[in-house]
């Protein structure tokens, strides 16, 4: 643990008192908002990404490298704007900031169909138009990944990490399934109607819950505001920038952390861009078919949460970890498996696939945002999350282009083994580091940081008796 974190960790709020897990509830907490509002909004995201590549290959006549470039736009905006939105998630307040995120998102998925039916859609368009959705959906992320521990004591963080992200992975695949089916009734163009309304819902949903001033830095506490989240001179926002910057690069396990997100993500993003174009091309699915066959990472999502808490007391947070970056890979080697199968084989292949995937993420995505939920002080927590999604969401660009320009040269059932043996090879990073040796965190049991009592991550036996 790098000194940083551990000078600057805060001590457990006094009407946070932490709770049994058996016994946890999230009543009066604003949190059942707070999910609803996410769930929601992340819905519509993904409904705005599928629908936008249908509309690419089906009304564009978009190329695989076309796609790849469409695939890269949408990550582009982390690396333009990702440090610069944790700044902004800790300097502001983190409601309002959601909310914008959601009005200005609905505007400009409504502006597609509009150009659409004008005859003015093009793939300049949708390039831009993801690339803004994207950039505001960043910033609707790191506001709400650092609100919510002002909401929820350490205790309960793992719990909500787990409902958060089984929504969350609901409607990460329920999302491109309906936006398939609602394609194949009623046209893509109407589909992202329905999007935009969903941004509102949104909105409305998370407009009522309770504001959260940013957190004072107690670096700050002798007056000057050299370093304040409420500076406001570019040189103080350069400051922060390189703060969050310096605390995760290092910590011994945000980093490894990090850079094993970034590695994951080049080969996942490999592999989805040129996924829509293997399935509806060389598999011939139809937009309702490929919508259907998605819809199985919905179950797979809310299974993968509520086990999270099980995998993590028997395996340990680290071993545990390790282990689902491992399992991705050997999922998504399946879909270009199928291309020499029947067509129900086909279908039973790719939803097996859509299944053990998002299982394994979602387990990822909580395990991960506990951790670093835990750990990090909470007037750092925006720039930590955001620093964090720069590097593992940063480098997505090359990963899609890659996908595109080797779909393009070799092949795409080429590209898709490609990426899947490369996610495997994510799993290296925590399992090269002392990631591996971390057991329990803060709360998971008593609240008071484990057996010791000090607040220090409990760390299991020698590296090298680990078993994953």
């Amino acid at each position: 643990m790098s000194d940083d974190l551990m000078a600057e960790r805060p001590a457990e709020r006094p009407d946070q008192s932490p709770r049994k897990p058996g016994k946890q509830s999230f009543k009066g907490t604003g949190f059942p908002r707070l999910w609803t509002g996410e769930t929601i909004s992340l819905a519509g995201t993904e409904i705005t990404f599928m629908a936008m590549s249908i509309i690419a290959v089906t009304t564009l006549a978009a190329t695989p490298w076309q796609m790849g470039v469409l695939e890269a736009a949408e990550s582009a905006a982390v690396l333009l704007l990702g440090l610069s939105a944790g700044v902004w998630a800790d300097r502001y307040e983190r409601r309002r900031i959601m909310l914008g995120a959601n009005l200005a998102r609905s505007v400009l998925v409504l502006s597609i169909p509009v150009l659409f039916w004008l005859d003015l859609l093009s793939m300049a368009v949708l390039y831009v138009v993801v690339f803004l959705v994207g950039a505001l959906s960043l910033l609707f992320d790191s506001a709400m990944s650092a609100y919510l521990p002002r909401l929820l004591p350490r205790s309960q963080l793992e719990r909500a990490n787990s409902w958060m992200e089984g929504s969350a992975s609901v409607g990460m695949v329920a999302g491109p399934g309906l936006a398939g089916i609602l394609v194949q009734i009623v046209s893509a163009p109407v589909a992202l109607l329905v999007d935009s309304a969903s941004y509102l819902v949104s909105y409305g949903t998370l407009a009522r819950l309770p504001k959260a001033p940013p957190s004072a830095d107690p670096a700050d506490e002798d007056g000057d505001g050299a370093g304040s989240v409420g500076g406001g001179a570019e040189e103080s926002h350069r400051a922060q920038v390189v703060k969050g910057l310096r605390v995760l690069l290092h910590d011994v396990y945000q980093r490894p952390m990090a850079l094993a997100a970034a590695h994951f993500n080049i080969f996942h993003s490999m592999f989805f861009a040129v996924n829509v174009l293997f399935l509806l091309k060389v598999l011939d699915f139809s937009p309702g078919l490929l919508g259907a066959t998605s819809m199985a990472g919905g179950v797979a999502g809310l299974v993968g949460a509520s086990c999270t808490p099980l995998l993590t007391r028997r395996l340990g947070q680290g071993p545990a970890l390790i282990l689902v970056y491992v399992v991705p890979g050997l999922a998504a080697v399946l879909v270009p498996l199928s291309a020499g199968a029947g067509r129900a084989a086909a279908i039973v292949l790719v939803s097996v696939s859509t299944f053990v995937y998002t299982f394994a993420v979602v387990v990822n995505l909580v395990i991960s945002d506990t951790i670093k939920q835990t750990l990090v002080p909470d007037h750092l927590l925006g720039r930590v999350t955001a620093s964090t999604r720069f590097i593992s969401w940063g480098v997505q660009p090359v990963g899609a282009l890659l996908g595109g320009w080797l779909g393009t040269r070799f092949g795409l059932a080429e590209v898709m083994v490609t990426a899947s043996v490369g996610l495997v090879a994510s799993a290296l990073w925590p399992l090269c580091s002392p990631v591996r040796t971390l057991i329990t965190l803060p709360g998971d049991d008593d609240g008071d940081g484990g057996e010791g009592g000090d607040g220090e991550p409990e760390k299991g036996p020698a590296p090298d008796d680990v078993r994953v």
